[in-house]
């Protein structure tokens, strides 16, 4: 008991972190983005939340150099929600951002000057999990059952068309929304039948602690194909940095690459710039769910879109409720930067 104790401190402390405002002030941003001859150009990569395995592939191309090698001298900076994040690129105090491509989709509809230019994650790995004394092979399974879930998470926001497209009665479904760290311990405390979870991030951490593998039903199996990992930039200074954009996604594409070869590297990489340590075993599952959910290489460059994923996506955001109207999908992303 005391062991349990333990684990859910630590997911408390973990998931409940405080939420901090970030004001970047740009610097050495040359015009049209090029470099003036022997030095560097000094940009800040925001993410939406703070380090955690997933952000691997770009702490491979940062300790690998390649970022240097295309003279950027780039900081990869924790942030404070996605919603806040993409708030302040679209408002210009931050340029560059890394995070969930559905938020920036809702945020645009609001009128804000953003982009994606490049999203890594087709389907966004989030499961719905049990404890294995608990049956969980379909959607259908949820009935009858209490979930668990937290405030303004992406699963969340998409329940109502998931249950539908998988015939589910939400009326036979107990929800409960709550705090991530609240979700956290009721669950792990059995008074929660299921939760959704990160798989990249949330699953290995809730395992690690029970002790237990848990029944797992990924939401992409399900008809829920919604795109995840992205970058997210100003739409004024995409425009007047084209180049920059063009290096920072070369280089990317190549600690992507790096990392889907090799998740044990990328994990001792990441696991070098770790904030709030984890277990080695656990960032390692992080790292690999996080490869698995990247597509392998094609013909297209890495972080390439697909406009078809893209007009799905946004056909579901307007279903759910969170957009109003859908907008030509060129509104929301370009592959420009990646040609």
């Amino acid at each position: 008991m005391t062991i349990m104790r333990s684990a859910l401190y630590s997911f408390a402390v973990v998931l409940s972190l405080p939420l901090l405002a970030f004001a970047v002030v740009a610097r050495a941003e040359p015009v049209d983005g090029v470099a003036t001859a022997g030095s560097t150009q000094k940009i800040v990569v925001r993410f939406t939340w703070k380090l955690k395995g997933e952000y691997a592939p770009l702490f491979v191309a940062l300790d690998k150099g390649y970022y240097a090698a295309e003279g950027l001298d780039v900081d990869l900076a924790e942030g404070s929600g996605a919603e806040t994040v993409v708030k302040m690129i679209g408002l210009g105090t931050d340029k560059i951002g890394y995070g969930p491509a559905t938020v920036v989709a809702e945020a645009i509809n609001q009128g804000l000057p953003a982009e994606i230019v490049a999203v890594y994650q087709p389907a966004v790995p989030i499961g719905v999990a049990s404890f294995p004394d608990v049956p969980l092979k379909t959607p259908k399974d949820m009935e009858g059952r209490t979930l668990g879930f937290s405030i303004g998470e992406t699963f969340a926001n998409l329940l109502v068309p998931f249950a539908k497209i998988n015939n589910v009665d939400m009326a036979k479904v107990k929800t409960i929304q709550m705090s991530s760290s609240a979700r956290a311990t009721q669950f792990m405390a059995r008074k929660l039948d299921i939760a959704s979870l990160y798989l990249s991030n949330e699953l290995p951490l809730f395992e690690k602690a029970a002790g237990v593998k848990f029944n797992v039903i990924k939401i992409s199996d399900f008809g829920l194909k919604v795109l995840g990992a992205s970058f997210i930039v100003n739409d004024d200074f995409a425009r007047n940095n084209p180049e920059t954009i063009r290096k920072l996604l070369r280089a990317t594409a190549k600690g992507y690459l790096d990392a889907k070869k090799d998740y044990r590297v990328a994990t001792d990489i990441m696991n070098k710039h770790m904030t709030l340590k984890v277990d080695r075993d656990v960032l390692e599952e992080q790292v690999r769910a996080t490869m698995d959910s990247a597509p392998d290489p094609t013909d297209k460059p890495i972080g390439w879109q697909d406009d078809a994923e893209w007009r799905a996506n946004l056909d579901l955001l307007q279903s759910a409720g969170l957009i109003k109207d859908v907008k030509d999908s060129h509104v929301y992303y370009t592959n420009e930067y990646l040609r």
